[in-house]
Parts: C-alpha cells; structure tokens; sequence
C-alpha cells in the first residue's frame, strides 16, 4: 500500500496548489486592507474639511 500525503506525486501537486492559494490570499488581503486605511484616510479629511466649514 503507497503512503498517504505528501509524499505521493499527487500529494505534492496538492500542496504546491495550496501554497499558491494561500500566498494569493494573503495578497489579496494586504490589498484590501491598504485600500481600506486610504479609505478611512479620505473619510477622515472629508470629514475635517466639514467640520471646517461648520465652524465657520
């Protein structure tokens, strides 16, 4: 009987295939995150600049 997990050739294709989506997601997540800060950054300024206004 062949032994079960990574070592077999479909194991290793397995686990070449899971590294890639794990490393795709945590792209993607760096990505989201950076677009969420830039985000709150503007709604912040927009912010500032109404309360601006405001106190004029």
């Amino acid at each position: 009987m062949p032994r079960r997990g990574h070592s077999t050739t479909i194991g290793k294709f397995a686990k070449l295939h899971r590294d890639r989506r794990v490393s795709e997601i945590r792209m993607f997540g760096a990505l989201l995150r950076a677009e969420q800060r830039s985000t709150a950054i503007q709604d912040l300024n927009m912010l500032d600049v109404r309360q601006a206004e405001i106190t004029r």
